[in-house]
Parts: C-alpha cells; structure tokens; sequence
C-alpha cells in the first residue's frame, strides 16, 4: 500500500537532486514514493529475494535518459531513527541520500570494493547537509 498522506519537506527533492548533479553532472528524473511494510517487503522480496522490509530500494532505468524511482518505507525509517537516536528528520535524509548515490551508478552489495567510496561519500553529504 502506497502512503499518500505522508509529507516530507521539499528540501529533501532539493537535496538528492543536488547530489545527483554534482555526482552525474546531468538531470534525472526521480520517483519517490513512500510506501509501508508490507509493500516494502513485497518488493524485497521480488527484487532481491531478501525476506522483510527494508528502509529503502532503487530503481535505476535508462542509460542517457536516467528514470529512477526510490521506495521508502516510512515506518522503518522510523524506527532505524530510535534504533540509531537520530531524529526521523535526520534518518530520512540518511536514506535518501544513500539512494541518490545508488541512482548515480554507486553500489554496495554487488561491488564490494565500490563499497568503501560509496559510504565515504555518504558521509561527505551528510556532513553538508545535516545541521
């Protein structure tokens, strides 16, 4: 199920899409859609074959014209938040950039070694971004 009554600040669009900028030094298109558990384990599981939800997924498409839509799910941001003591805020930022940088062609499952540069800078950005 999709969670259309959730608000988010629109600094959060103005954040990943600079991220997306600086990282691919061209515009591209993205999806955000917020969705529950039950949703985010569905698409898991279909995509990864993992079991259970998960804070978020991306999906890239396109070469030279990049779509990408990013599902997030807001009760695990929730409580990756507790988990973690950051604010939802804060968590929420954290995820979103982690998926820009996904969008940008960064991984850390498949590539291991890219692994390192991509959580390298995750950090960078949240040091810019988080006040």
């Amino acid at each position: 199920m999709f969670n259309e009554n959730f608000e988010y600040d629109e600094r959060f669009l103005e954040i990943m899409d600079e991220v997306l900028k600086n990282e691919l030094k061209k515009e591209v298109n993205v999806g955000l859609v917020f969705v529950d558990k039950d949703e985010i384990a569905k698409l898991n599981y279909k995509y990864r074959k993992i079991k259970g939800p998960t804070d978020v997924l991306t999906f890239v498409y396109g070469d030279d014209d990049l779509y990408a839509e990013i599902f997030v799910c807001e009760e695990i941001v929730r409580e990756n938040a507790e988990k973690f003591s950051n604010t939802f805020y804060d968590e929420l930022l954290i995820v979103l950039i982690h998926a820009a940088l996904h969008v940008a062609g960064y991984d850390h499952e498949y590539d291991k070694s890219e692994a390192e540069l991509m959580f390298k800078k995750q950090d960078e950005y949240l040091k810019k971004y988080l006040e």
